[in-house]
């Protein structure tokens, strides 16, 4: 009975009638079964030997199968029972299967072939929700027979009907945009000619729009190597194609806000090739951009020597990036300069200043550092806003110089002072903004102190003439996501010069 279950395609098994007392059938047992049989609990081929129909499945009690099962026993005609669905409960959930089973008397018992459907349903159900969800579909064109079968969401990404059939290869051609149709027939020339796969995109006129179609083919050909068919897999991408399109005008826009913003501030902080000479000073500068060029924006720098001989020094940091900040910031820039040729001491211009961001700019918040120095008395005078402090290298010692004052642009009536000191020859300033110091992970009081180490450090094995330029050369940008504006100056013995730009 084994062997001739084995030339048996598919699962089946032979079962023996169990009978009460009386001689009644109460039940079948397995007594032989082929290796591609296999029950709703997973179990195959050999341990699904001496199971009970009705005694481990149950619920099959009273079915229209366990009614076949006895029909056939007692008339020999055999039965084939279509779409039997098989309820099971487990933990209170029902589980359903599908089974077309085929029942035929042998040799004193039954023998029971059978189709199980519902694993081919959820193979389609599971092909058809992958269709819909990637908004791809599948068709074939034979170009032997004319046959052409379309999968349903190949239907629904054309808004065609099903009923109205699919659509041939010319007719297809006739709704490709006319500037893409050279790629479609590139590709098809391709599938005739190498028969390698081809992919193109192209746009599709359906209904009363254009859809983006991308498409994969394959062809299929005969012994003799003639094309027999054209296997196709069709992705709507309208919706990634219009993503793709607004992104890169959005880019677009990002990248003339960018050129904008770095014009502005080279109009502005236009670069400078070395150190120069102000009166009492000799001035070193850098701008570092963030490697991220959408990050372009709110730093600045000023050295200048005003009309009565002084040098107005300073730096800041307007809140943001982009062109907004840029613009800001040279409106801060030119109104503190403006302020310092009106012979405002640093507190005063700071004072005026934050007022006039208050009314003007209240969207905008910044950080300003503001020092004047009187060459003749070798005197600083500095305050600053919100701002990381200057640093003193006499020396090889490093100190802060702390005179700090609120954030510019939040509180109208905001005052500000400022602090005095009188320099020495070969003293060293070094004024900055946050991005010099600033690293992720690193608040700002340690980036000061690994900084100050490091002028320390360069500063002890310096000649006096090479002082600034042994600082510039340390000045690393700590971040990179964050620009980072650097005024260095050192105190020279006189003014050989009569003064600077």
């Amino acid at each position: 009975m084994r062997e001739l279950l084995d030339a048996i395609p598919g699962p089946a098994c032979w079962t023996v009638p169990i009978r009460d007392e009386t001689g009644s059938i109460i039940d079948f047992a397995v007594r032989a079964v082929n290796a591609e049989a296999v029950d709703v609990h997973g179990r195959r081929g050999g341990e699904l030997m001496g199971v009970q129909s009705l005694g481990h499945y149950p619920s099959l009690r009273g079915t229209a199968l366990s009614e076949a099962w006895l029909r056939v026993m007692e008339t020999g005609e055999p039965e084939h029972v279509e779409r039997f669905e098989y309820v099971e409960t487990a933990d209170g959930v029902p589980h359903r299967s599908t089974y077309t089973v085929r029942i035929t008397r042998l040799a004193g018992g039954l023998v029971n072939t059978w189709t199980r459907h519902d694993e081919e349903l959820r193979l389609f159900t599971r092909l058809e929700r992958t269709e819909r969800l990637g908004n791809l579909g599948w068709g074939h064109w034979n170009l032997a027979t004319g046959e052409i079968v379309w999968s349903p969401q190949l239907y629904a990404i054309h808004e065609r009907d099903p009923a109205d059939g699919p659509l041939t290869l010319e007719e297809y051609y006739a709704l490709v945009d006319p500037e893409d149709l050279p790629a479609v027939e590139r590709a098809m020339a391709g599938l005739a000619g190498s028969g390698e796969p081809q992919e193109f995109e192209a746009r599709v006129r359906i209904g009363d729009g254009t859809r983006h179609i991308r498409v994969s083919a394959q062809a299929v050909r005969d012994a003799t190597g003639r094309l027999l068919e054209i296997h196709g897999i069709m992705h709507d991408v309208t919706l990634w194609r219009r993503a793709a399109d607004e992104l890169a005008g959005v880019n677009r826009r990002l990248q003339e806000e960018n050129r904008l913003s770095v014009r502005l501030q080279n109009i502005i902080m236009p670069v400078e090739d070395g150190p120069r000479d102000l009166p009492g000073l000799r001035v070193a500068t850098r701008y570092a951009p963030a490697e991220t060029e959408a990050f372009l924006g709110g730093d600045w720098y000023q050295a200048i020597e005003l009309d009565d001989g002084d040098v107005l020094l300073a730096v800041g940091d307007v809140a943001g990036h982009g062109l907004a900040a840029a613009s800001a910031m040279a409106k801060l820039r030119h109104a503190i300069t403006g302020l310092a040729f009106a012979r405002h001491d640093p507190g005063r211009i700071l004072t005026a200043l934050n007022r006039l961001l208050c009314k003007l700019r209240p969207d905008v918040l910044a950080t300003a550092l503001v020092a004047r120095y009187s060459p003749a008395e070798r005197l600083l005078r500095w305050t600053h806003a919100g701002h990381p402090p200057m640093l003193l290298a006499r020396g090889a010692h490093v100190e802060r110089l702390l005179h700090p004052g609120v954030l510019l642009g939040v509180f109208p009536d905001a005052s500000y002072t400022y602090a005095t000191l009188r320099l020495r020859p070969d003293d060293v300033l070094v004024m900055f903004t946050d991005g010099l110091i600033e690293k992720r992970g690193r608040d700002l009081y340690e980036g000061l102190d690994l900084l100050s180490g490091t002028l320390a450090r360069v500063l002890s094995s310096a000649a006096p003439e090479d002082r600034l330029r042994a600082v510039m050369d340390a000045m690393l940008p700590g971040s990179e996501t964050d620009d980072s504006c650097v005024l260095v100056t050192q105190v020279v013995p006189s003014d050989p010069w009569g003064g600077g730009q």
